[in-house]
């Protein structure tokens, strides 16, 4: 009766109402479930087994030491995206990939592993770049441990394929509007770096790095109105900052340029030339701006702009600062000048003072301004001068002759 009602191969519910109708025995219900149980056919066409309950991968005590890794492509461009991301702060790294071999994934993995450095175990799943022997023996020298997922079942890896949904999602966008999605990218990347995450509360930089990296969107840090935090370190870096500063500039000769807005220079010939080429050239720029080292000056003639090093700058003095006349020398101390006259003779012995000391026979008379420049040249003052030991008079004894 079980195979008769059970031809066709109806469900546990068909089969039992198909009994029902017709006949009826104690525990009829029993034996149906176990006739479609035992089915072959009804095994094979089966639904499959309910998955297990879910259990929650337990968060890193440090940022880059757990990370999963997974391919997304084939992209219309031709083009593969390798996807690496850290379980601690969920900051997501992506590198553009022509082809996925294992020794490719090696050469894109390696410069994001010296900047962030080696984690201990890196999730993946079992595509053949990531399970041969070449990416096996790289991780081993690199001390990595290798989880594998169980084979088609992403959910394994499930935070690196919920970032794989969400960044397919923003390259449907971009191919949809036209525009080159490898710029969309990264401004997508740039997004998700600096945005609080919806299970930490904090943004992946901050975790990863103790500090959010700045945007294009201001923030408060940006307004620096808190002294700098005194620190050792801070202090040991600018006490050596300065002594390296001063040994530097001894060893240059450095002085500060005296070239200043307004001034006619000349510019240095940075670029090579011959032998005979000469160390600056002949035409003269002025200067529009200086801030520090940094001068920016203009040819007059042609109105290009340059901005140089005030080293690579001669100032040029103008021709009628050069011929212009010293101005007169004249002293008036309370209106009145002292005149000397240069017969007057002035001795210095040992033990006097540098200038001499005056003698009585000295003239000295007190004149007005006018004369004073008459008897004073107007180039330059005049200067006490004494004659030498030699020739001084001197007596011989009478003893001696």
């Amino acid at each position: 009766m079980l195979q008769l009602a059970h031809e066709g191969h109806p469900g546990e519910t068909s089969m039992t109402s198909r009994l029902r109708d017709r006949v009826w025995w104690p525990g009829m219900d029993k034996d149906t479930k176990k006739v479609v149980k035992d089915c072959e056919g009804c095994r094979l066409v089966g639904k499959p087994s309910l998955p297990e309950p879910m259990r929650r991968r337990r968060m890193p005590s440090e940022p880059w030491i757990d990370v999963a890794m997974d391919f997304l492509g084939l992209l219309p461009s031709g083009d593969y995206l390798l996807v690496i991301v850290d379980y601690f702060s969920r900051y997501k790294e992506i590198c553009i990939m022509k082809k996925i071999t294992s020794e490719e994934t090696i050469k894109q993995t390696e410069p994001i592993f010296v900047r962030q450095g080696y984690p201990r175990t890196i999730t993946l799943d079992n595509g053949r770049e990531f399970i041969s022997k070449e990416f096996e023996d790289y991780c081993r020298i690199k001390n990595i441990t290798l989880n594998h997922t169980v084979p088609y079942w992403p959910q394994a890896n499930g935070e690196v394929e919920r970032q794989n949904s969400s960044l397919l999602k923003r390259l449907k966008i971009s191919h949809a509007l036209h525009r080159d999605w490898k710029v969309d990218l990264l401004q997508y990347l740039l997004m998700y770096n600096t945005t609080p995450h919806s299970t930490t509360g904090k943004t992946p930089t901050e975790l990863l790095r103790n500090k959010t990296i700045r945007s294009k969107i201001p923030s408060l840090s940006d307004i620096e109105t808190a002294p700098p935090v005194d620190s050792e370190f801070s202090d040991r870096d600018t006490i050596l900052q300065y002594k390296g500063k001063v040994r530097e500039d001894l060893r240059r000769h450095s002085k500060p340029s005296e070239i200043k807005e307004g001034d006619t220079v000349l510019m240095q010939n940075l670029l090579p030339g011959g032998k005979l080429s000469t160390t600056f050239g002949n035409t003269e720029y002025t200067v529009m701006e200086k801030t520090g080292n940094r001068v920016k000056v203009s040819d007059p003639l042609s109105g290009n702009s340059f901005l140089r090093s005030s080293a690579h700058l001669k100032k040029v003095t103008p021709i009628e600062q050069i011929t212009q006349e010293p101005a007169e020398y004249v002293s008036e101390p309370n209106s009145q000048e002292l005149s000397f006259h240069p017969d007057s003779a002035i001795s210095s012995t040992p033990g006097d003072s540098a200038y001499g000391q005056i003698p009585e026979t000295a003239d000295f008379t007190t004149t007005n301004a006018a004369e004073t420049a008459h008897t004073i040249p107007a180039s330059r003052p005049l200067r006490h001068a004494s004659k030498p030991a030699w020739q001084k008079d001197f007596v011989c004894s009478s003893d001696v002759i």
